[in-house]
């Protein structure tokens, strides 16, 4: 045998990008795993994708969904806890939307137009909010970052938001995991 074919039969198959790629998001999670970050590293990305469309949660979870070795109670806890972390950017944005309404408006007459738009618009979905809620909540459209803020500067109850955007994230991430998982 030629030195050459033997060298080739001794190297390792080429590796498809797909096979790479499982195998770099597997290392990952058990890297985070060995230290329980798994959890606080999803929360926190769930915060920052709550309002910076480039780190998408929905990739993630279909990420965890496919390539990880995880069964599907930890992914649940794993999808709870995403929708968690984007509950608490959206009750943030809420917040701010509504004490940005309450307080700084009266001093800026620009400011105070732009809410009373808002105001407008919240009026035309006055009998159709807790459907826009919800619809931002599980489905996405509207992106309910932009439902939060609308919700805080239109005056809808604190609790009421945040309890169908919590069962709504809850929802939507649980069931992308679980498809993601079972295909």
């Amino acid at each position: 045998m030629h030195v050459s074919a033997l060298s080739r039969l001794l190297q390792p198959p080429v590796m498809t990008s797909a096979v790479r790629w499982n195998r770099q998001v597997q290392s990952i999670l058990s890297t985070l795993d060995s230290y329980g970050g798994i959890y606080v590293a999803m929360f926190l990305f769930a915060i920052l994708s709550g309002v910076f469309p480039l780190t998408n949660s929905e990739a993630a979870m279909i990420a965890l969904g496919v390539a990880s070795p995880y069964g599907w109670p930890k992914l649940v806890v794993l999808a709870v806890i995403t929708a968690l972390g984007q509950s608490v950017m959206h009750a943030t944005l809420f917040q701010s939307a509504r004490a940005l309404a309450n307080a700084g408006a009266k001093r800026r007459p620009k400011l105070e137009a732009r809410i009373a738009k808002a105001r407008e618009l919240g009026k035309r979905w006055e009998k159709s909010e807790l459907l826009l809620i919800a619809l931002g909540a599980t489905v996405g459209v509207p992106p309910q970052a932009i439902v939060a803020l609308l919700a805080g500067a239109i005056g809808i109850r604190f609790r009421t938001f945040l309890a169908i955007d919590i069962a709504g994230r809850i929802l939507r991430f649980t069931t992308i995991v679980l498809v993601a998982h079972l295909a």
